[in-house]
């Protein structure tokens, strides 16, 4: 019996791998050929993506580090049967909570609990309007971004600003910053550890059971017992407090501020989504697809300068291979989804 579950296993790693490895072999291949039309050199452009980004790899794994926690924003409530869209207000909170309480107390795990908490009560707030009141989380979510947005940029702009560089707000006091080890900043290690403290959540605790459970049928959950409005609840204030997290470390251990337009946090919340559906919405594989996410990044960053390429060419050639990584598993989910449900109504 042993010996059968781990040819299973085996078998579904070895499944996972050709899908991801033929995934990206397609993305590259389109991006080639876009390449190509553009009279660009195909082969140049793409070898520069895939790998210049590895020159700075303290910048690439800082990079990776916000858009992980993210990712983890939208995964969790995801295997609840949530869309958490709201991973990027979440950040936003969660940063300048953790900025403000570092100020207040220069102690650097006080602020990160902190926004990690102030994360946690907006996601928990979204699902408790979507579970008791029917309000879409979507639609909740996407108004709460732009309210934190502009209330964010209000307060740095009028009550929490720097007065010898205006555009920034209040510093992080060193007492409450986190450093650096050997050439790494030390949030990339933090964040691995909070993304496996995610995973042991989901895969050996019963908050995580029922939410895995409560995701894949609702009424399932009930013959068993689970209430999946629990689940559901549970779900986004874990995901918000994972995204609070990234704000949070976003201002302690790498800016030590907020500028007034938000530009180190701006659009991360929705890179998040694109991370967790590469990396299976599984916390591990999210470690790993927010690298690659980074990577690409920093990728289309520097093929702009050495092929003289508009923009918008690097950003579509990252999007075309993001796009054939997630669709993939984005489409088995929904047939999943669907599939379970119409289980459930035959019975």
């Amino acid at each position: 019996m042993p010996s059968k579950r781990l040819g299973w296993v085996l078998s579904e790693y070895l499944s996972v791998a050709i899908e991801v490895i033929g995934s990206i072999a397609a993305g590259v291949l389109i991006g080639a050929a876009i390449l190509y039309v553009l009279k660009y050199n195909a082969w140049e452009g793409i070898g520069i993506l895939l790998s210049s980004g590895f020159s700075t790899p303290d910048y690439l794994l800082s990079r990776a580090t916000f858009i992980m926690m993210t990712g983890l924003a939208f995964a969790i409530p995801a295997l609840a049967g949530l869309f958490n869209i709201g991973g990027e207000g979440q950040m936003y909170l969660g940063g300048l909570v953790a900025l403000l309480t570092s100020v207040a107390t220069g102690n650097p795990i006080l602020a990160l609990l902190a926004g990690g908490l102030a994360g946690a009560a907006l996601g928990l707030g979204i699902a408790a309007l979507r579970v008791y009141r029917g309000v879409n989380e979507v639609i909740t979510a996407i108004m709460l971004n732009w309210t934190l947005y502009y209330l964010t940029i209000y307060l740095i702009t009028n009550k929490f600003y720097n007065p010898v560089a205006p555009q920034e707000s209040i510093n992080v006091p060193p007492s409450a910053r986190f450093g650096v080890i050997g050439g790494v900043h030390v949030i990339f290690f933090i964040a691995i550890a909070l993304t496996l403290i995610a995973y042991y959540i989901l895969y050996f605790t019963k908050i995580g059971y029922e939410i895995r459970v409560s995701g894949l049928s609702p009424k399932s959950a009930r013959y068993a017992g689970i209430n999946p409005r629990r689940a559901m609840l549970y779900s986004m204030m874990i995901g918000g407090m994972f995204a609070g997290f990234g704000g949070a470390l976003n201002v302690l251990g790498f800016t030590y501020y907020i500028d007034t337009m938000l530009t180190t946090m701006y659009g991360m919340g929705f890179d998040g989504i694109g991370v967790a559906l590469m990396g299976r919405n599984h916390p591990i594989g999210i470690i790993f697809s927010s690298i690659f996410f980074s990577l690409l990044i920093l990728g289309g960053q520097n093929m702009q300068l050495t092929l003289n390429a508009p923009k918008e060419v690097a950003t579509t050639l990252s999007g075309i291979i993001v796009i054939a990584l997630s669709l993939p598993y984005a489409y088995r989910m929904v047939i999943n989804y669907i599939r379970a449900r119409r289980l459930v109504s035959r019975k």
